[in-house]
């Protein structure tokens, strides 16, 4: 139980996280109340990874310190659960369910987005967090533009059903195949 709220709190963290990579990567100013919620949330996680890794367009210490968030979670969670079972095995499951996270934690922010996307074209199309999104979303949707009739984009709904997919299907599946080869 405490260690689904561990996980519980590595994905709200992480969420932000990659949040803040999104939107710095698509240019939205540094004063959006989403951008400076998110880089306050994180910038204690985020920060002390900007010496290794500089700032470019994309913001590799936010990735970074989303795998390794999960990565120490999961470690953490396993030496509670079995301190003297340690091995190289669960080193690569803990691996591997971190980057299985933060991948799902990605389509988390891209459904997010998706909804505030949506919003935004009814309420507010030109705002300058619909400009971000829509930087954000083009290269993805590019591979089913053709859903687009006049004014109304369907596009969208495509990306959200395959991530919807991935999220309530796929990942779960995944993630139990590694516990049971944990188990042989």
């Amino acid at each position: 139980m405490r260690g689904d709220l561990l996980i519980l709190l590595a994905d709200g963290i992480v969420i932000l996280c990659l949040a803040r990579l999104f939107l710095q990567a698509a240019g939205l100013s540094e004063n959006h109340a989403l951008l400076a919620f998110s880089k306050r949330s994180t910038d204690w996680l985020v920060n002390p990874l900007h010496k290794i890794l500089p700032v470019k367009k994309y913001d590799p210490a936010c990735l970074l310190s989303g795998l390794l968030l999960y990565y120490i979670a999961f470690t953490f969670i396993t030496l509670v659960a079995q301190p003297t079972a340690f091995s190289a095995k669960i080193i690569i499951a803990n691996f591997i369910l971190a980057v299985l996270n933060t991948i799902k934690s990605a389509a988390y922010v891209l459904l997010i987005g998706l909804f505030i996307r949506m919003v935004l074209s009814i309420k507010d199309p030109y705002s300058q967090l619909s400009v971000a999104l829509e930087r954000i979303y083009r290269p993805i949707l590019f591979p089913v533009q053709f859903l687009k009739y006049g004014r109304y984009d369907f596009s969208g709904s495509i990306l959200a059903l395959l991530l919807w997919i991935w999220l309530s299907s796929l990942s779960p599946q995944i993630t139990r195949q590694i516990n049971l080869w944990l188990l042989q």
